[in-house]
């Protein structure tokens, strides 16, 4: 090195320390960043870090076990893969908790261990995501337009996500059971939660993330859940049909308010959908090739498929109708022959579930259908004789009602699924005999799912209530939006008398589009999720400021003696105060317990016996079951009213709630 070249080394790296000097001294007495802010920025980045991590593992390993081909888009093998991958982690955890056990020890060991593992696969399954750019690389002026209002909403919700939960059903047991498993250091069984005998698949993928970062991580990954069934549905489309299509499609299913909502919630509707589009892609993948390691795949994905939702179990139904209906040039054995196969392996890989809930209480099926464990024959009969809501209309009119009727959090539906699904797939017939022959194939594969799904839906809403919620049925919604894209892209092009409908079309979806965007970002100033999430406020705000008295109520609960052991009337929410309270998770306690003893002495007695040192009662959800129409369980109020005048009052809670004492 020369004089000149040594000099200017010199005067660099003076140049940088006297920077670095200068920055230090600014810093000292410009402080940007509080240490409680540094912790909490620090801790959703530490959550991100652990679900990529997860994701990147299970798309390693889906592609260890099978290998992206020209077949289909990169996209669409990333949402494979990484299905697959969840499936198999899933059940590889069931048996960490029957087996070794629970720790941060034994998660860190299988999240590193896997990553080393599968090292090159997680490579190539890193490099598949290229395909998203050139994707956009492709896309017109008007469909980028569509993909800045989706990133918008992914960006919000993704935000969302690594703040607190908040929904009802992630605090009822979709979070709480895996806070339970971790506490208990395995999948121990409880009678604390009914819900401990529905299917886990994704509950134990929770977990694991959960013990390694926190419950946000496990909302999370759920916001990852969504975000692959997104990338693999503008994928396949994309390959398919066009990119315009690919768009609108996505554009469909973010449309609905609660769909949207869901991508933040903890819940595992976009699980189902990711497993539904994957199953939907393997299936057509089997009819065309008829190669057997797509058939072994497509029964595995339905196994999984009903390991995460009971009611997921149409969708296999649905596949059998398509083998018998669309299976062409096989005859009666061979097709009787392909059932047989997939429905043998996916009832295998369902079985872990049956296991669990077979040596825990003697049910199979708990918490449906038979008497076991917590769920004694007054409790199967009252659970099961939901009564029907609606009318006839539902059987001919569902998707209409279900659209227009469909709103979040009332009496019926319960869900926005938004305009566009039913709107736009209504436009897949337009230029029919213009269409590719591999075009009719997947439509016609969508529309027999969908006409299966639609019929069960219309039936069982008309059996009972609970079964007419759209929520039930989110698994086949790709599929739908697939049909609506595809409708679109046609519609589109129709011209006539000077007309373009297209143009005019394009309008209405950014009118549609634009309330949800608005929707997504108000609830997000609402809830003020910057705040928290930039540690200006604590997490207790956070939750007080969207559940009120609720949070409130938790909060002086964790003030009880530490042998404490709270029964819970008409409150369903446990995970916030969970082991310490003892959730009413389908609000028949008071029925059961009455029902049981006779009187309301005998019941006090049971429950002081039991251990329960004092009684939260949720006055605001006893009334509106008192009050409900629709409620046919004899409740005696008269009962409840002398026990609780009996009681002595430690705290109410603005008449929203009061905590009695039980001990003496």
């Amino acid at each position: 090195m020369d004089a000149r070249e040594k000099r200017k080394l010199f005067i660099g790296m003076l140049g940088l320390i006297w920077l670095l000097v200068v920055l230090l001294a600014y810093a000292t007495t410009h402080k940007s960043f509080s240490l409680s802010q540094i912790i909490v920025i620090s801790k959703s980045l530490w959550q991100t870090v652990i679900v990529f991590g997860l994701i990147s593992f299970a798309g390693g390993l889906g592609a260890k076990i099978i290998s992206a081909n020209e077949k289909e888009s990169p996209l669409v093998w990333i949402a494979i893969q990484n299905a697959l991958g969840f499936g198999i982690l899933g059940l590889i955890i069931l048996g960490m908790g029957a087996s070794v056990g629970f720790s941060i020890l034994n998660f860190g060991l299988l999240l590193v261990g896997g990553i080393i593992l599968f090292r090159k696969e997680i490579l190539l399954w890193w490099k598949q995501w290229t395909s998203l750019s050139l994707l956009w690389k492709r896309s017109s002026s008007l469909e980028r337009k569509f993909a800045f209002g989706v990133l918008f909403i992914l960006i919000l919700r993704f935000l969302t996500a690594l703040a607190p939960p908040l929904v009802f059903d992630s605090l009822v047991y979709h979070l709480t059971l895996p806070k339970h498993y971790l506490l208990a250091g395995g999948v121990a069984y409880t009678d604390d939660l009914i819900y401990w005998g529905m299917p886990q698949l994704i509950e134990m993928l929770y977990t694991f993330v959960m013990a390694l970062a926190g419950v946000e991580a496990a909302t999370l990954l759920g916001w990852g859940f969504g975000f692959l069934t997104l990338v693999g549905l503008l994928g396949y489309i994309e390959r398919h049909f066009s990119s315009l299509a690919a768009w609108v499609a996505v554009v469909a299913l973010l449309t609905g308010g609660s769909l949207t909502a869901s991508l933040s919630s903890g819940y595992v509707e976009w699980a189902l959908m990711l497993y539904g589009l994957s199953s939907f892609v393997l299936l057509k993948l089997w009819l065309s090739s008829k190669e057997a390691k797509f058939l072994y795949l497509l029964a595995s994905f339905a196994g999984f498929l009903v390991g995460i939702k009971y009611t997921a179990a149409i969708f296999p139904v649905a596949i059998v109708f398509v083998f018998v209906f669309l299976n062409s040039g096989r005859g009666t054995k061979e097709i009787a022959k392909d059932i047989a196969v997939f429905g043998g392996l996916a009832l295998l890989t369902f079985s872990p579930w049956m296991l669990k809930n077979f040596f825990a209480t003697g049910n199979p099926v708990y918490p449906l259908l038979f008497p076991g464990g917590a769920m004694g024959e007054a409790r199967i009969a009252l659970h099961q004789e939901h009564p029907a809501w609606g009318n006839w209309q539902d059987l001919f009119l569902l998707p209409w009602r279900a659209t227009v009727w469909g709103v979040k959090g009332k009496i019926g539906y319960s869900e926005d699924i938004g305009p566009l699904l039913l709107a736009l797939s209504s436009f897949v017939g337009i230029g029919w005999k213009k269409r590719e022959k591999a075009q009719k194939d997947i439509i016609s594969i969508a529309l027999i799912i969908s006409l299966v799904f639609f019929s069960f839906w219309a039936i069982s809403g008309r059996l009972s209530l609970l079964l007419l919620q759209s929520r039930l049925y989110f698994i086949f919604f790709p599929i739908w939006a697939l049909l609506a894209g595809a409708g679109f892209e046609r519609f589109y092009r129709l011209k006539a008398s000077g007309i373009r409908f297209g143009r005019v079309s394009v309008v209405l979806l950014f009118l549609a589009f634009a309330f949800n965007v608005f929707t997504t970002a108000t609830e997000f100033a609402r809830y003020d999720v910057s705040d928290k999430l930039l540690g200006l406020s604590n997490s207790s705000v956070y939750r007080q400021k969207a559940l009120g008295e609720y949070e409130i109520v938790m909060n002086y609960l964790e003030e009880l003696p530490s042998d404490s052991h709270v029964l819970m009337l008409w409150e369903t929410r446990s995970y916030a105060c969970y082991p310490l309270c003892e959730p009413d998770e389908v609000i028949d306690r008071w029925y059961i317990d009455l029902k049981r003893y006779g009187s309301p002495d005998d019941v006090l007695e049971f429950w002081k016996e039991s251990g329960y040192s004092h009684l939260l009662f949720r006055k605001e959800g006893a009334d509106f079951v008192r009050n409900d129409p629709f409620e046919r369980t004899e409740i005696d109020w008269a009962a409840l009213d002398t026990l609780l005048a009996d009681l002595p009052l430690l705290k109410d809670f603005n008449g929203q709630y009061q905590l009695y004492e039980l001990r003496p």
